[in-house]
């Protein structure tokens, strides 16, 4: 295996691995086991890699599959928010290794796009501890940097589609140094910063969205996001909808 050349902040160091059945799977091995705050489990290839929902995620070499473990310390449903967080981070160190060339948007409710292409998903895993509280989690970032799948649910892209190819390892340092800006943000002035980050590369904001719940669907316009990270749809006769959970499809 080839040496990496991967640089994190203070506080996060690597565990990584040539292939592994999944980035997620070991992380929470990892907590399970007493692991830091800051493991950053990174892997070659995944046997059984996983998006949203238990779908399969393609796992080629060439492409970033990684897993940051974080504990910290507040409830579940605050801790989810830090999906947000990851977006930005994810979406700034694209925007940063490839020179500006490409800038991702962010699609509600974890993933990123270019061109109205997905290019990176990412999928929060938890375990409470003591109820409601957070014992830690995983958040599973995968990138498209070298391939992307021609069969994927929703059209696709890769970095290396786009022009830019760049290298897994400068995009995990600058990702993990972006997320090591925003983490103490989060910490002192809690979500408000990153849900303005986020709303700025915002996707289909102002654009018709569909959304597929659990017993229904509506129909309307997404206008933003509320202060828990809900997506706000406005329906056609003018009555906003606080959604936190669904099938979001767009229309921009």
């Amino acid at each position: 295996m080839t040496a990496r050349t991967i640089r994190l902040p203070e506080g996060f160091y690597l565990h990584e691995l040539e292939a592994i059945d999944s980035t997620n799977d070991e992380a929470k091995r990892l907590a399970d086991k007493g692991a830091q705050s800051g493991a950053l489990v990174l892997a070659r290839s995944q046997t059984s890699g996983r998006g949203r929902r238990g779908r399969d995620w393609s796992s080629p070499v060439g492409n970033l599959y990684s897993s940051l473990l974080l504990r910290p310390t507040c409830s579940l449903a605050e801790a989810a928010r830090l999906t947000f967080l990851i977006a930005v981070a994810m979406a700034e160190a694209i925007e940063t290794v490839t020179g500006q060339q490409v800038r991702p948007d962010c699609k509600w409710p974890n993933d990123l796009m270019v061109n109205g292409r997905k290019i990176c998903g990412i999928l929060l895993e938890s375990a409470s501890n003591q109820g409601s509280a957070t014992d830690y989690l995983v958040i599973g970032a995968g990138v498209n940097v070298a391939f992307f799948p021609e069969d994927s649910e929703r059209p696709a892209t890769s970095l290396a589609t786009l022009g830019a190819p760049v290298s897994v390892d400068d995009l995990v340092s600058t990702y993990i140094a972006r997320v090591a800006h925003w983490l103490p943000i989060w910490e002192t002035e809690g979500f408000t910063p990153i849900r303005e980050a986020w709303l700025i590369r915002g996707y289909g904001i102002g654009n018709p969205v569909v959304a597929r719940l659990t017993e229904r669907e509506l129909e309307g316009t997404f206008i933003g996001l509320d202060d828990d990270g809900s997506l706000i749809l406005r329906d056609d006769s003018g009555v906003e909808h606080r959604i936190g959970a669904g099938e979001v499809f767009f229309s921009t």
